[in-house]
């Protein structure tokens, strides 16, 4: 056989060997992590220490009469790992008779024979004229109120909160840990004749808590003194944003403002801190974002400010114009509180705890 073939032959032979025997290494080095577990948070609530909530002793309201008031409360436990937003609904609400007499025979038009009554037409609608106050005041573990909120004075009928639709009533984020109490008062109209006498209604109450899902509601309050919001006509700013991620990011401010001018988008913890002889939050705020408004109050436009706040938890979240506010900052230079737009619930934002 011909050397050079032979040659090639060996050579080929030996590539095979290196190959095949991995006689050939380069430096390494390997590291293992072990045991990583991705855990699911969980979104749970008690009532007055129920779970699941079963009593309902604090809604038999016996012998309600025009212009006297009823009362209810109970208290909302947040028992999960999460903040939660929290609503109220009420359901299956039915109105019925519940023994005629005289007067609501007479009131109804029909003719009372001593026992009985006989021909009008029965008035079955209690719900139309009981009005609705709701608020609410959430506090931490350790008992200390630490935002307060009145929903609704007397400006809801029971029907009209049956009507609200999804969830229903919006009552606030509670935190992991703190608890929410409800008060409600129920206040039949002074109008409720004698067409309403013995009536009865029977209705269903649920309370539904949900994971913050980065959106946002402000509006402005009608009262300084009770916080009230304006019912249908309230001016409202809804914002979104991610509740958990690397950097804050808002993506999106839209509705309208109280007054016109450009506004700040601007966060208070819920312990902030006045100055002495302040009679209002001028520290301890961040502007989020700049937020452009013409003159009909209409958001048209933002700059968002802060990209990076670090997490911040049971924030205050405040619409206020640059009038205001001290420049460049979210120092309030002023207390105009009707023209300012406020939080319908405390907020969060985590920054991702691997980042």
């Amino acid at each position: 056989m011909n050397k050079k073939i032979l040659l090639s032959l060996s050579v080929i032979a030996a590539v095979a060997t290196i190959a095949v025997g991995g006689t050939i290494a380069y430096f390494s080095d390997t590291e293992t992590s072990t045991g990583n577990t991705f855990t699911a948070g969980t979104i749970d609530i008690s009532v007055d220490g129920e779970n699941p909530w079963t009593s309902t002793e604090k809604y038999q309201l016996n012998d309600m009469k025009p212009s006297q008031i009823e009362y209810t409360n109970f208290t909302i436990e947040n028992t999960g790992t999460n903040p939660a937003n929290v609503w109220k609904k009420v359901t299956n609400v039915k109105t019925e008779e519940n023994g005629i007499n005289e007067s609501e025979c007479e009131a109804y038009g029909g003719s009372w024979n001593g026992a009985s009554c006989t021909g009008g037409t029965a008035k079955n609608d209690l719900d139309q004229v009981i009005q609705y106050d709701l608020s609410v005041i959430v506090k931490d573990s350790g008992g200390t109120e630490r935002w307060s909120q009145t929903l609704y004075n007397m400006d809801k009928t029971i029907a009209d909160i049956v009507a609200m639709p999804g969830y229903g009533t919006f009552l606030g984020m509670v935190p992991a840990g703190w608890t929410m109490d409800v008060t409600e008062s129920y206040h039949m109209d002074a109008s409720a004749d004698n067409n309403y006498q013995s009536d009865k209604m029977t209705f269903d109450i649920s309370l539904t808590a949900e994971q913050l899902k980065g959106t946002l509601v402000l509006e402005d309050k009608e009262d300084s003194e009770i916080w009230r919001v304006k019912g249908e006509t309230t001016s409202q700013v809804i914002i979104t944003y991610g509740v958990k991620d690397a950097t804050l990011k808002i993506t999106d401010i839209t509705g309208q403002t109280v007054v016109a001018g450009d506004h700040s988008l601007i966060t208070y913890p819920e312990s902030y801190s006045n100055p002495s002889g302040s009679s209002y939050p001028n520290t301890d705020g961040v502007v989020l974002a700049n937020v452009v408004v013409d003159g009909s109050g209409n958001i048209t436009g933002y700059n968002q400010v802060v990209t990076n706040p670090g997490t911040f938890e049971n924030m205050k979240i405040w619409l206020v114009p640059n009038t205001d506010l001290f420049s460049g900052s979210a120092k309030l230079n002023a207390w105009n509180q009707p023209n300012y737009m406020f939080e319908t619930g405390l907020t969060d934002y985590y920054k991702s705890s691997g980042l």
